[in-house]
């Protein structure tokens, strides 16, 4: 919805607005990652599950409004004009006729995300101290120790953790299949 009000609204100040989210994708993850954990020292979101699912939100929404904008572009605006006429509201307007046009590029938002949730390992470390809280890569980091490293059980891990996410992306491959196919025919 953010991407939305950023595009239809031709005031300076959403150009302004998504100039930031689109500087904040440049700066590294290594270069807020101090300040990061401070922050959540602060408010008291660090080692739990909430703290780090509010964290990767606000990490993830300037790619989603940077993606989900490009997309928002390209519909044309004289479809939510006649719905407008028609007396539909603007809420009606973004869930019954924006939004299921967004099918494609939500599917591909979400492959992004999990696939880059799933296998994030960096900031699961510094945020999650107690070890019932591992994340699945946590958990693989344990087999290699200082004295010892157990590749068997390590190899047998990688593969059991990778299938969750390969099946999960064979089930959304066809969305992005069928928004490609559907903006390739005109008509």
């Amino acid at each position: 919805m953010a991407a939305y009000a950023l595009v239809r609204n031709n005031w300076k100040i959403s150009w302004i607005i998504f100039l930031l989210f689109t500087f904040s994708m440049v700066v590294p993850f290594q270069a807020i990652m101090v300040p990061l954990v401070e922050t959540a020292k602060g408010f008291g979101i660090n080692n739990s599950l909430f703290g780090l699912i509010i964290i990767y939100i606000g990490l993830g929404s300037p790619m989603a409004i940077f993606m989900y904008h490009g997309f928002i572009k390209s519909i044309p605006k004289e479809i939510e004009e006649s719905a407008s006429i028609d007396g539909a509201g603007p809420f009606t307007i973004f869930f019954r006729i924006v939004f299921p046009l967004l099918t494609p590029i939500t599917a591909t938002i979400v492959i992004l995300n999990v696939l880059w949730i799933w296998n994030d390992f960096l900031l699961p470390l510094i945020i999650l101290q107690s070890k019932e809280l591992r994340t699945i890569q946590l958990a693989q980091y344990s087999f290699f120790g200082a004295y010892r490293k157990e590749y068997g059980l390590a190899l047998a891990s990688l593969v059991t953790s990778a299938f969750p996410v390969v099946l999960f992306y064979l089930v959304m491959q066809k969305y992005i299949i069928k928004g490609i196919t559907s903006g390739a025919i005109k008509g």
